[in-house]
């Protein structure tokens, strides 16, 4: 097998063989779609932190609920902190704004009801980075190999030696 075909082939020459590939506005297309899937990724590392980071606590006072739409209130944190701000979790009920003492995982600006929410939350969107990393590269791999072009080359290539 000759030098350059096949076997041995590092990750560089992969992506390198992959752009020579696209045209430029498929490049661009592909450079863009890869930075958008760093926000999932932004995200799951996000609530990934806040699973670690956060703490167990109550309401304190009364929790405003909209009808169909996000709960606020205000919890006590370790060290004489208050937080307040949406309540992830909470279904809208007619008794909920006059109850107190719900417990929740909360920080300074976020609270939910279930903490495993919170991981399964990242899991989900460090999944779907995964899926959409891959599905972006295969999209490009057929879009830069399957129309021909790879043999185009080859063929182009032989014919000027």
């Amino acid at each position: 097998m000759p030098a350059g075909e096949g076997g041995g082939r590092g990750p560089a020459s992969w992506v390198a063989e992959l752009l020579s590939g696209l045209g430029p506005w498929s490049r661009a297309l592909l450079s863009v779609c890869l930075c958008a899937l760093a926000l999932p990724l932004f995200l799951a590392a996000q609530n990934t932190y806040r699973f670690t980071d956060g703490h167990r606590t109550k309401t304190e006072g009364y929790v405003h609920c909209t009808a169909g739409g996000p709960c606020h209130g205000m919890w006590h944190l370790p060290g004489g902190r208050r937080g307040s701000g949406e309540i992830h979790g909470l279904s809208f009920a007619a008794d909920e704004e006059l109850r107190t003492d719900i417990p929740l995982y909360a920080g300074q600006d976020w609270a939910v009801t279930d903490r495993s929410a919170l991981l399964a939350r990242a899991a989900w969107q460090s999944a779907g980075t995964g899926l959409g990393t891959a599905l972006v590269l295969w999209i490009a791999w057929n879009r830069s190999y399957g129309s021909g072009r790879r043999g185009e080359r080859r063929r182009g290539c032989r014919a000027g030696r």
